[in-house]
């Protein structure tokens, strides 16, 4: 995009400025810097997801595919305390992962929000999630409602129990 860019018959071939247009200063220097020494390290997850979005913007798949680890990454290091209670919205990671043609962390997220399913169902934008989705996550939730319903009469048993006074364990 960008050899296109300047060495075409587009403005930004003949002018010292060149405006780039829907990315911050920080995202962008983050993308160049990636340009100039092929890494990349966004200091958290909404830093990724910007260098992601400029990535795709400027058809760097390399880099697109290393901001999709990094979400990953450190969505996966969070203990579940810190998942409940952070301001940064799966869901909505979710709807950029699938607007900017990030497929791998699509699916990703999909499986992490069912395997973390007690934590996000409870969050109103899981509404937000499409009848298709809904449907993934609810299928390929933790805990599965089986589990669910065993511990509900595990747990209904026991009450029975020490009421009766009768306890083996």
């Amino acid at each position: 995009v960008m050899a296109a860019m300047f060495s075409g018959k587009y403005a930004e071939a003949r002018s010292r400025v060149v405006p780039i247009h829907g990315v911050s200063s920080d995202t962008f220097l983050s993308f160049l810097e990636y340009l100039y020494t092929d890494s990349c390290c966004p200091a958290s997850v909404l830093q990724a997801m910007a260098v992601l979005v400029c990535a795709e913007m400027y058809q760097v798949k390399r880099l697109q595919h290393l901001c999709e680890v990094c979400v990953c990454a450190y969505l996966q290091s969070m203990p579940s305390r810190e998942l409940a209670s952070t301001g940064i919205s799966v869901v909505r990671l979710l709807r950029r992962a699938k607007c900017h043609n990030a497929e791998q962390l699509y699916v990703w997220l999909l499986h992490f929000i069912a395997n973390n399913y007690l934590i996000f169902s409870h969050k109103p934008d899981f509404l937000e999630l499409s009848d298709e989705e809904r449907e993934q996550v609810e299928r390929l939730r933790w805990p599965s409602r089986g589990y669910l319903q065993e511990l509900s009469e595990y747990q209904q048993r026991r009450r029975k129990l020490r009421k009766s006074r009768c306890i083996v364990m």
